[in-house]
């Protein structure tokens, strides 16, 4: 555990802001739900009081984005993330989305030395798995009134790659019977279906929003397939010892042999969202 959620090799795949970027827009362009999740968990709540607010494992800002119009119009965000390269673009994002910014790379446990009672809204996005454990802080920091909005993934998410890369890691002796990949220990971190046993001690009030989606690809879109995988390759094969490389072109046989036997791919990636409010901390 300690190996997979280590912040060097969490940096070292995500610090590629751009390639980061062109993997959002390839999951936009091969889902089958074409909504926006962040868009469809804000159109629950009015925020329009909201003027503090605090983005965790921001990235490059693609939860604030979508706060555009949606805050008081004097509304702070401010981000937190442990890469230093996303700050020029998540300021950005800032002021797209017409609010005033800050970020900080010290990583999240820096939010233990925020003032309790202070943020009107918490949002975090494909992140909280690397920090379930910071979940009391986040109750602490909000006010009473205050919202906390988080977006994970499914148990399920990947499930078709997950067990492609464990049948060729077992093929080559990389991967005991019953060994779980890094992917799996991280969303089993904050899932989905944990998400809401996790919540519960901190937040009186949580509502739970499905957001069922499929990556589909044709067989001419393989490349794309590999591409996603290239980029989240460490939380499949950390560990195992494995030679990327050679996993990489069995994986791709394997791909191509599925596509060839039904015409397409598809890879799930269903998500939920939570939405928490009155947070419960010892002052209250």
């Amino acid at each position: 555990m300690a190996e997979v959620l280590d912040k060097k090799k969490i940096r070292k795949v995500f610090r590629d802001v751009q390639k980061h970027l062109a993997i959002a827009q390839l999951i936009r362009r091969f889902s089958t739900n074409k909504d926006d999740i962040r868009k469809t968990a804000l159109k629950q709540v009015d925020l329009s009081n909201c003027q503090s607010v605090l983005e965790l494992g921001c990235a490059f800002g693609a939860f604030t984005e979508a706060l555009k119009d949606r805050l008081h119009p004097e509304a702070t965000v401010t981000g937190i993330d442990i890469i230093p390269e996303y700050k020029h673009f998540f300021l950005n994002a800032c002021r797209r989305a017409g609010y005033s910014g800050t970020f900080s790379s010290s990583g999240i446990e820096q939010i233990g030395k925020h003032s309790s009672n202070f943020y009107d809204l918490v949002i975090c996005s494909y992140a909280l798995y690397f920090f379930p454990h910071m979940i009391p802080e986040i109750a602490r920091v909000l006010k009473k009134n205050g919202l906390f909005i988080t977006i994970t993934h499914s148990r399920e998410d990947m499930r078709e790659m997950v067990g492609i890369v464990k049948k060729i890691l077992k093929q080559n002796n990389f991967l005991d019977y019953n060994q779980q990949l890094p992917i799996e220990i991280i969303f089993n971190q904050f899932s989905a279906e944990k998400g809401k046993t996790l919540l519960q001690p901190f937040f009186k009030k949580i509502q739970s929003i499905d957001f069922k989606n499929t990556l589909v690809f044709q067989p001419h879109e393989m490349d794309h397939f590999l591409d996603y995988f290239q980029f989240k390759k460490s939380f499949f094969l950390m560990g195992t010892e494995a030679h990327n490389k050679n996993i990489a072109h069995q994986l791709f046989n394997e791909l191509q042999d599925t596509a060839m036997k039904k015409n397409f791919v598809s890879m799930c990636k269903d998500d939920r969202i939570f939405i928490c409010s009155n947070p419960i901390t010892p002052e209250n």
